[in-house]
């Protein structure tokens, strides 16, 4: 059986494992809009053919079954193309956008005849089909109710990485927001037992998870016509549920899809309090005999992730070579289609705005105004709520899905763009004095860095010079400079020498080297009169407790401290970062001017962890990891790891570069700025605890 596939993105990989674990099935060729991603994945799959469209697979590799992996946007022009070329087709869920298009594709099928089929992979996981056998055997009794839940974790790529600079991610833009590629889930598990909704009843709500309050919770009661349902979807609940509870008279069924479970409390007439006993530990017995079946057919090859998506991808090729039913029929497919419809008739919060916020009351005509990139990041959100402070017409500049309710509140623009895009940031900079630039990749992949930090820079540095700026105030880094070539207690002031060897000491200093070089270029040409500042680790509220340069944690229970706690730590409070930026606002001789900005009041890494941590957290337990011993493991796993032909976790150098026992050096602009830092060590601790502890 010749296999096509349409889409190289994540959800791709498990099909071709399916697929190759199918006996006579052949993948022979892979089609991405994107080439060069079509390519690499073939490459990595031993796949021969490798197209940048569906016809172009379609002619060069012959496919007779076509996967259609790609966006929902895409599936319904996809998946007509490939019947239309008499392909039989199995397409990723939501199978189209709507249930007529879902109806179109299923007429053309039948009258091409060819197979079509949709991914309803949670019904064919093992525990489904256990609880499926239950009902099926009449052991529930008549069913009840029905509850369905679905939880997801918003923190994945899906939700939060940008495509491209200013791009949203395709969720957003679906006709049911970011619910709607994950409502099939816990849909088509419940449906087969509610029958068809008669009637649906939608309640939304925000909880602060998704940008700009839109909904992260739903509950849908359905009124079917053979019981009731309850749809519950989470995006804001910790942790992440995914379960199915069938209520029957005569037994309760719970599928817990996350831990791969099947639970059964049949109908008992034990006393009252002896079923108390007996429900606990049947559950348990339950639990622990269904976790070593797990374990033990997982080990064995013979239960895999997702296993419900080879089986119903066997299935698929199973009725294609015995011309029988689909796993997923027509019938069941639509009836999915069709109440997803109904239920985003009544979803109303799913979209996002992107006009500038202007706040009613404005400014004064005479106000100076700043504009702030980053303003949401930790220093930003600062940084903003003080220049308001101070009189300043502030306007922040941010990116489509960060969180701006606190920006909000205080009252400031809001410009919606993002540094890596020239176009989407232009008007944010008409009318300002003054810019801040703070936004900057902390993820520490090398691409965002190269277009965040370094583009982004290059794009704020040409904009402030079109716009004639008084002022552009660049926020660096300490982690531009070269200290693994420097002798132990060097003291680092701005003529210190820069890394020589960037690269390798990660994608974020690389990139805040790059930045800081454009900067300083244009300092020396006059072309914008700025100011550059390096500053330390900062810390304070809302920020890291327990920042990478002390060493790891386990929780708040453990604390691993690299060193014997002597080491200088080169903190920087946020007020006082912030006290230095807007000194550097107000002065002439801060024009093109770089300065260190690192507390000068010294702190221990020992002083941190009893003044602070051990305040924090009475229990945890501090174990200071001697840097020579860290020094031979990070070696072990260097070599490890090139072994492996991988990346290592952390590298001797940089290990180096974060633990050299030196000192900066803020003289400068004590001296000729006159900053004093307005918060001492002592406050700036006790600050950070009440915090700390008021968030607990």
């Amino acid at each position: 059986m010749r296999i096509g596939i349409v889409g190289a993105g994540l959800n791709c990989d498990k099909h071709i494992q399916f697929i190759s674990d199918y006996p006579g099935a052949e993948i022979v060729g892979l089609a991405d809009r994107d080439k060069g991603l079509a390519e690499e994945k073939a490459k990595a799959h031993g796949i021969a053919g490798a197209y940048s469209s569906i016809d172009e697979l379609i002619a060069g590799g012959s496919p007779e079954v076509i996967h259609i992996v790609t966006p929902p946007v895409t599936h319904y022009s996809l998946a007509k193309t490939a019947i239309e070329a008499r392909k039989h087709v199995l397409v990723e869920k939501p199978m189209t956008l709507n249930a007529t298009d879902a109806a179109k594709l299923f007429e053309s099928a039948e009258r091409c005849r060819v197979k079509l089929c949709t991914m309803h992979n949670h019904f064919f996981d093992p525990c489904m089909e256990k609880a499926r056998e239950f009902v099926k055997e009449g052991k529930a009794g008549q069913i009840i109710g029905v509850e369905s839940y679905y939880g997801l974790n918003t923190s994945i790529d899906a939700f939060r990485k940008y495509p491209a600079p200013d791009v949203l991610p395709w969720l957003y833009s679906l006709p049911g927001g970011v619910f709607h590629d994950f409502m099939p889930h816990p849909l088509y598990v419940m449906l087969p037992y509610t029958g068809r909704p008669r009637r649906l009843e939608v309640v939304e709500k925000s909880f602060g998870e998704l940008p700009q309050n839109i909904s992260d919770e739903l509950r849908v009661l359905v009124d079917g016509d053979r019981c009731l349902g309850t749809l519950t979807f989470s995006f804001a609940a910790k942790p992440h549920l995914h379960f199915l509870r069938i209520i029957g008279t005569r037994m309760m069924v719970h599928v817990d899809f996350n831990q791969m479970t099947t639970v059964c409390h049949p109908l008992s007439s034990l006393p009252k309090v002896v079923q108390k006993a007996t429900y606990n530990l049947s559950e348990s017995w339950q639990l622990f005999s269904s976790t070593v079946s797990n374990v033990w057919n997982f080990g064995r090859g013979k239960l895999k992730p997702y296993h419900g998506m080879k089986t119903l991808i066997h299935q698929f090729y199973d009725s294609i070579k015995e011309d029988g039913e689909v796993p997923v029929s027509k019938t069941e497919a639509l009836l999915v289609m069709e109440t997803m419809d109904e239920i985003f008739k009544e979803v109303k919060n799913t979209r996002l705005n992107f006009n500038p916020v202007i706040p009613v009351t404005q400014p004064r005509e005479d106000a100076r105004r700043v504009l702030v990139t980053g303003a949401t990041g930790f220093l930003g959100k600062r940084l903003v709520e003080v220049l308001v402070q101070d009189g300043f017409a502030v306007r922040a500049l941010a990116r489509k899905l960060s969180n701006i309710e606190r920006l909000k509140g205080l009252k400031v623009e809001i410009h919606f763009g993002d540094v890596a895009s020239l176009e989407s940031i232009a008007a944010a900079f008409k009318g300002v004095d003054y810019v801040v630039h703070a936004a900057a990749d902390t993820t520490g992949n090398e691409e965002d860095g190269q277009a965040s930090t370094v583009q982004g820079t290059r794009n704020v540095v040409q904009l402030c010079e079109q716009h004639k700026v008084r002022r552009l105030v660049y926020i660096s880094s300490c982690s531009v400079y070269g200290v693994a070539g420097y002798e132990k207690g060097h003291v680092v002031t701005e003529d210190s020498a820069l890394e020589r060897w960037p690269e390798r000491r990660g994608p974020y200093s690389h990139a805040k080297l790059e930045a800081e070089k454009i900067v300083v270029e244009a300092m020396r040409t006059s072309a914008v009169q700025a100011t550059c500042l390096r500053p330390g680790t900062i810390y304070g509220p809302g920020g890291e407790v327990f920042t990478p340069i002390m060493g790891f944690n386990f929780g708040t229970r453990v604390f691993g401290i690299i060193g014997n706690g002597q080491f200088v730590l080169p903190f920087v409070y946020i007020d006082n970062l912030v006290h230095a930026i807007v000194t550097c606002l107000a002065s002439e001789q801060a024009a093109g001017k770089i300065y260190n900005v690192v507390d000068p009041q010294h702190m221990t890494k020992k002083q941190y962890a009893e003044k602070l941590l051990k305040r924090l957290y009475p229990k945890s337990l501090h174990v200071y990891i001697p840097y020579s011993l860290l020094y031979v493991t990070v070696g072990m796993q260097e070599l490890m790891f090139r072994l492996l032909r991988r990346k290592p976790f952390l590298t001797r150098y940089r290990l180096t570069t974060s633990q050299k026992k030196i000192l900066y050096d803020s003289s400068k602009i004590s001296k000729e700025l006159r900053w004093n830092p307005p918060v001492t060590v002592e406050q700036s601790l006790e600050n950070l605890y009440r915090h700390e502890l008021h968030r607990a």
